[in-house]
């Protein structure tokens, strides 16, 4: 069996796991819904005072270098007489690094009425300035750029049964890149590499559906329960999209309390795409914390699967500490000439470990850092706001 067709079987497993897990949970949920509303109304949902944290982030990776910025939460009760729904949260991120990139996020994520509809709104801009270094046949490849991007994202689910959601979503991307961050000669080499492999400036806009399944606890510090979602997406030229491409995001998360103060985490997702997707539409290894220590924007394709699980411990009051695994793959790229020895891997590990302060007991929302080590020198330093996954 050859490299190209593991990766493929593994979608084909997932989708068949996600299938019967759906199934499973469905009815799990229907026949329990009633016992668990009493200890729902005991739980951190009833908590409906208002609280407001900004806390620094801290961000070290080879991307990015060293960036420095702050996270504004505000939490409240959409009805503060809604006993069932978690709090929900408004928030702005502000990040700018030592080799002049920037974040700015401002998103909210609502819950309301006893928790049967949910939304969530993100905008923002940034700009990563990349400098990558690749092995390829034995010899050093150096890309140079910068990505600048302005994106929105909105979404509505509303409960159809027990625990399950089906909601519509949109999403609007556009990139631009840049070729000014490095010497004359690596700016020309990677411009040139670009147009080689047709890799433009685009803006990606879609519409979808968002079919999830959600039994956890508490969403910003869950401790038991599964976290089940899958998200396909048609990007058409009649939204205005600069390609027509179908794309799929799925995500399978569950927990469970050990102990008291121990927590197994366990996260399996990714994507696939099928279609004229372009370089920007690519899957991005490392995103939304698939695994920690590799660079977001490295390898990309238009396949993804990762897994990772994470041992949490509350050691001593407000203490706790973390210790992580996981590996993934990411394949299928149009870039026939450099593309299987650049962006494409079928074997990326990761490991870490790192430490957690409880910055606000009454909404359990800890601040983590933690240090990741992939292959190939790939490691990152992230200091953040709730966990991983």
């Amino acid at each position: 069996m050859s490299a190209k067709i593991i990766p493929i079987n593994i979608m084909i497993f997932m989708r068949r796991i996600l299938s019967l897990l759906f199934t499973v949970l469905i009815f799990h949920s229907a026949n329990s819904q009633e016992r668990d509303v009493q200890n729902e109304q005991d739980s951190l949902f009833d908590k409906s005072s208002k609280t407001f944290l900004v806390v620094p982030l801290i961000n070290n990776n080879p991307a990015m270098k060293t960036g420095f910025g702050a996270m504004g939460m505000y939490f409240f009760k959409v009805n503060s007489d809604d006993k069932l729904s978690p709090p929900s949260m408004a928030s702005l991120v502000g990040l700018y690094s030592t080799n002049n990139s920037y974040i700015f996020v401002p998103m909210a994520r609502l819950f309301w009425n006893e928790n049967k509809n949910r939304a969530t709104f993100i905008t923002g801009t940034m700009r990563v300035n990349n400098n990558f270094d690749y092995d390829y046949n034995g010899t050093n490849l150096n890309l140079v750029f910068s990505e600048l991007r302005y994106f929105v994202s909105a979404e509505y689910s509303r409960r159809i049964v027990g625990d399950l959601y089906l909601g519509a979503l949109y999403l609007g991307t556009k990139t631009n890149y840049k070729f000014d961050k490095g010497t004359d000669e690596q700016n020309d080499f990677t411009e040139d590499f670009f147009k080689q492999n047709g890799i433009t400036d685009n803006f990606v806009s879609s519409i979808g559906l968002n079919l999830s399944f959600d039994n956890r606890d508490y969403p910003y510090y869950p401790t038991k329960g599964f976290d089940i979602s899958i998200r396909p997406k048609l990007n058409a030229e009649w939204l205005g999209s600069d390609n027509d491409y179908i794309d799929t995001d799925f995500a399978l998360k569950y927990y469970h309390s050990i102990t008291s103060n121990q927590i197994l985490a366990i996260s399996i997702n990714g994507g696939f795409a099928t279609g004229d997707v372009p370089f920007d539409g690519y899957q991005n290894y490392g995103i939304r914390n698939s695994l920690r220590g590799y660079t977001v924007g490295k390898y990309k394709g238009k396949n993804m699967v990762a897994s990772q699980a994470e041992y949490r411990w509350n050691f001593y009051k407000r203490w706790g500490a973390v210790a992580f695994a996981g590996t993934g793959s990411i394949w299928g790229t149009d870039e026939e000439e450099l593309g299987e020895e650049t962006f494409e891997r079928q074997w990326l590990p990761s490991v870490g470990a790192g430490l957690r302060f409880m910055v606000a007991p009454a909404k359990k929302i800890n601040l983590r850092l933690d240090y990741a080590w992939g292959v190939d020198g790939n490691q990152g330093l992230y200091f953040g706001v709730m966990e991983a996954f």
